[in-house]
């Protein structure tokens, strides 16, 4: 567990039996009424007054969302309307040490939806707050009794009173919880104390803070002293003047400069703390503590994003705070797994979409580096100029001095109050700017959902017009050098579709554009909340299955096809060259760090595989360290490989060997593991006798049988109609049948071989524009257990979604999956597979091996999608078979936008005339156990 930091200028002493606190005299003292997280949590007393279970009182763990409960009315988006006077009502008892006599205490509560009430002992502790995605606090030292037992009542409104508040956030495209879903406590400050720091350190170690001081009656000071996260004093103490400003805003401002310090970047996340000291003369009254890094972040207008003066580029998700059984109601483990999901596939930035998130997730961005786009709520609606001052001031009071925070955003897509756009800056003495997503503004264009065409030209920083569906925004031309091109969502994933379909042409075209920035895609995971009335997985439709990875995290094929293309190393051979000398070319696409500081090994590795229902086994038949001479950030340079003697001529080159080179970054994590074949060998000996033949050339003829060592296969008029072996049929048939327009199967010949192997050698022709191109063979799903085999994987590829995968034997058990629909068994058994050199069925009637020459892809079952109405754009015309040999296959959409408005490989495959393949099929166990070519 690490030591989270607390904010308001809060030190946590919590007494592990009691939940009593006994704080030092100069430091805050903290009481927590509920549990900390979804993992511990406190029974309160509750009662919801409408929906599912109400009318009752009872017990509820707090915090927890009462609708995940299964108490009141659990609703996505707009379907909310049908529960505007639900209100959970609770009460929960609780003691106060007596040691907080003589001190001022206050009421904390981190987020509640919506419209908050509460009494202490019978009295109202202040007016109802408004707004669910934000800390708010009440003083109640008149009211608390300490050494005594105390009575809270807090009535929660699942709707605000407020319009604005309801179009904000619970009319918005995502579940509409309800309830107390992050923590209560009370803190114990003394009379005279720091209510809050807001920091500003920069890479070059000046550091200025100003703190807030509440309740001051006398002459005071501030003193200040920079540590290491373990105490440990940085320079020396430095301290000023408090100007006394009356009304609670009596300040300091603190500076000093420190030499050379650890600056602070998503790939060298190095953190510090001050402790800020209120003091009478030589007496300390209050201290707290605060993390915060050295760093410098600017926006150079018409040309990008700095960091500590060199240009980054964001890897960006969108993310919800979301965890199926919870709700929203989340705890550290499940940020930090979203944390490292997200890192693990090479991204560097989160957005947090379309609210603040908890204040551990942003400790976590802090501590493990990640690039953070703060937001206030607002999804196409505003706040209204009442509350909204309100919630800037807690959203940026609490946040400010999160280093991982670069941007504020004031709402989503049309859901910005201009108003408060000068509020952020108030409050943050980094003035970081303020953007309004989808919008042009602050000299960014973060335009949603752009056709590849229309992306370019913004990529470009172009002017330009655009519609997104609620008014025409104009574009601001005032910045030389055109606008900085920042999506603040610019792919969105839908079941299969999108995420990383078509990521390849998108980010290849912004990255050649220098006014680029990066961009942010949509979305994280699939947000399917497990309803407490049915236990299955909702997903609203197709409202919330938009993510990268599923509800609890499960990685889908776009999760590894983004962490390929997002590699901060690239290895730019595909093909090893004949005479190969253990040299490649590395570019370094990291912002800071030089590749020098990754690790890189490589392995010969041979793939051995017995028979199906046995285990794979892959051996290393040599291994080593690469080395690589420095390479900068944005260079390019060499790995060498200190290769075996004789490498192209030992037994496992020549046997059908592999060269895998392993790039680890500096934090330990794997960032790609690059694969090549190395002399590739045929799979089938080419000297064993035919024992049987039959030739179609397009015309019709009788049935033919070819028999032989047991097998009877028959063929009538070029297509298969079903092997028999030692008494047992197996039903493959119907193929090979040609599925593209403009195609003619001109010829197949079938070859029983001696060695019991049926080849099939087929030509045909294909022109004019088609889905997928390739010869297929039918056969019965409902007879399929499990398959294996050698090629890329274990995902399945679109002709726009190539990336991702791993050349290696890989195997899964039947499933029938519909990606992000009908459940989260990944990898989906049916669909295209690429660069197969062998495969095998185990199906009831026995083992079916196949074995593929000269063709790129093959087709296992046929892949289902969603039905119409839901599935968006984000659909496949996949063939019908239940074996698929193929030259082309198909592309798939987003949500929005169909295949072919997202870039080349998204266009529709072009028959490029004749084609021809051969496809050897072995019916039954093989001998000796082994695949062909093993």
């Amino acid at each position: 567990m690490i030591q989270l930091p607390s904010r308001l200028a809060t030190l946590v002493l919590l007494a592990a039996s009691t939940n009593a606190l006994h704080a030092a005299p100069v430091e805050t003292g903290r009481l927590y009424l509920s549990g900390r997280d979804k993992d511990n949590t406190v029974p309160w007393r509750f009662l919801c007054t409408s929906g599912a279970h109400s009318g009752v009182w009872t017990n509820l763990p707090v915090p927890s969302q009462w609708d995940v409960k299964g108490f009141g009315t659990l609703t996505y988006h707009k379907d909310a309307t049908n529960a505007w006077n639900e209100h959970g009502l609770y009460e929960h008892d609780f003691t106060v040490p007596a040691g907080w006599t003589g001190k001022r205490v206050f009421l904390v509560f981190e987020g509640v939806m919506t419209d908050t009430s509460a009494k202490l002992n019978g009295e109202s502790v202040g007016p109802t707050h408004q707004g669910g995605f934000y800390r708010f606090k009440y003083e109640v030292t008149k009211l608390v009794k300490p050494g005594a037992t105390n009575h809270l009542e807090v009535d929660v409104a699942r709707h605000s009173a407020n319009e604005s508040v309801n179009k904000a956030e619970r009319l918005a495209d995502y579940w509409v919880f309800a309830g107390i879903y992050r923590p209560v406590y009370l803190e114990a400050v003394p009379q005279q104390f720091i209510s809050r720091v807001a920091i500003d350190a920069k890479a070059d170690g000046r550091f200025s803070a100003k703190a807030f001081f509440n309740g001051l009656t006398n002459a005071w000071n501030a003193e200040a002293q920079i540590q290491t996260l373990d105490g440990k004093d940085v320079g020396e103490p430095f301290e000023a003047p408090i100007a006394a400003a009356g009304m609670g805003d009596d300040y300091a401002q603190l500076t000093t400069q420190i030499s050379s310090p650890k600056q602070w970047t998503a790939e060298t996340p190095n953190l510090y703390q001050v402790e800020v000291r209120l003091k009478r003369g030589n007496e300390t009254i209050h201290t707290c503590k605060q993390r915060f890094g050295f760093r410098t972040f600017e926006v150079r207008d018409g040309d990008g994003l700095y960091l500590n003066g060199k240009k980054i580029i964001l890897k960006g998700v969108n993310r919800h705070s979301f965890w199926p059984d919870s709700g929203r109601c989340l705890s550290e483990a499940v940020h930090r797994l979203d944390i490292e999901t997200i890192k693990d596939m090479n991204g560097n930035a989160v957005r947090m979409s379309h609210y603040p998130p908890d204040v551990e997730f942003l400790d976590l961005c802090d501590e493990l580096g990640l690039y953070v786009l703060d937001e206030l709520a607002g999804w196409q609606n505003h706040y209204d100029n009442e509350v909204g001052p309100k919630l800037v001031r807690e959203m940026v009071t609490r946040d400010v001095n999160h280093p991982s925070i670069i941007f504020w955003d004031n709402g989503n897509e049309g859901g910005f109050n201009t108003n408060l756009d000068r509020l952020f800056g108030a409050y943050d003495p980094q003035q970081r700017r303020v953007l309004h997503p989808w919008a042009i503004f602050s000299g960014l264009n973060t335009a949603h959902y752009l056709a590849y065409d229309k992306a370019e030209v913004a990529a470009r920083g172009e002017p330009m017009n655009f519609n997104m569906g609620k008014k025409l925004e104009m574009l601001n031309t005032n910045y030389p050098g055109g606008l900085i091109y920042l999506p603040t969502e610019f792919i969105h994933g839908l079941y299969d579709g999108g995420a990383a379909a078509g990521l390849a042409d998108y980010w290849s075209m912004m990255m050649s554009h220098p006014n680029c920035a990066g961009g942010f895609i949509w979305a994280f995971a699939d947000e399917g909340i497990r309803r407490p009335d049915t236990g299955e997985i909702d997903t609203a439709g197709n409202q919330a299955p938009d993510g990268i990875v599923g509800p609890y995290r499960e990685r889908e094929g776009s999760f590894y096809a983004i962490k390929q293309l997002w590699s901060p190393i690239q290895i730019l051979e595909t093909n090893l060259p004949v005479n190969f000398d253990g040299t490649l070319t590395v570019e370094n696409h990291f912002d800071f760090t030089d590749a020098k500081q990754c690790k890189f090994t490589w392995q010969l590795r041979r793939f051995i595989p017995p028979a199906l229902a046995g285990s794979s086994v892959e051996t290393i038949s040599a291994e080593g360290v690469a080395r690589v001479s420095g390479i900068p950030p944005g260079g390019r340079g060499q790995l060498h490989l200190d290769l075996p003697e004789n490498f192209w001529h030992t037994a496992d080159v020549t046997e059908g060997g592999f060269l895998a080179v392993r790039v680890v970054g500096p934090n330990g994590w794997e960032l790609h593991t690059y694969v090549w074949p190395l002399k590739r060998r045929d799979m089938l000996a080419k000297d064993v006798p035919v024992i049987a033949r039959t030739d179609f050339d397009g015309v019709l003829r009788a049935t033919n049988e070819l028999r032989g060592n047991g097998i009877v296969a028959r063929i009538e008029n070029g297509m298969l109609v079903y092997v028999e072996r030692g008494g047992r049929r197996f039903t493959l048939s119907s193929g090979p049948q040609v599925a593209a327009t403009g195609s003619i199967l001109k010829r197949v010949t079938w070859r029983l071989r001696g060695d019991g192997w049926l080849c099939c050698d087929y030509e045909y022709t294909a022109t004019g524009r088609n889905d997928a191109i390739g010869v297929f063979f039918d056969y019965p799903e409902q007879l399929v257990k499990r398959k294996r085999w050698l090629g890329d994987g274990p995902y399945r590829v679109w002709k726009n979604r190539l990336g991702g995968g791993t050349l290696g034997v890989w195997e899964n058990d039947y499933n029938d999956t519909i990606t992000g629909y009908r459940g989260w068994v990944y990898p989906e058994f049916k669909g295209f597979f690429a660069n197969v050199r062998w495969l095998q069925l185990e199906t009831t009637e026995g083992l079916i091996t196949v074995v593929p020459e000269n063709i790129p892809f093959v087709q296992v079952l046929t892949p289902e999608f969603p039905p119409k109405n839901l599935v968006g754009h984000a659909y496949a015309n996949v063939p019908q078979c239940g074996l698929g040999f193929l030259h082309a296959i198909p592309p798939i959409g987003t949500k929005f936008k169909p295949a072919d408005t997202t870039g080349p490989q998204g266009q529709p495959n072009v028959g490029q005339g004749e084609y021809s393949g051969t496809v050897s099929f072995y019916f039954g166990r093989l001998p000796g156990g082994r695949p062909p070519g093993f």
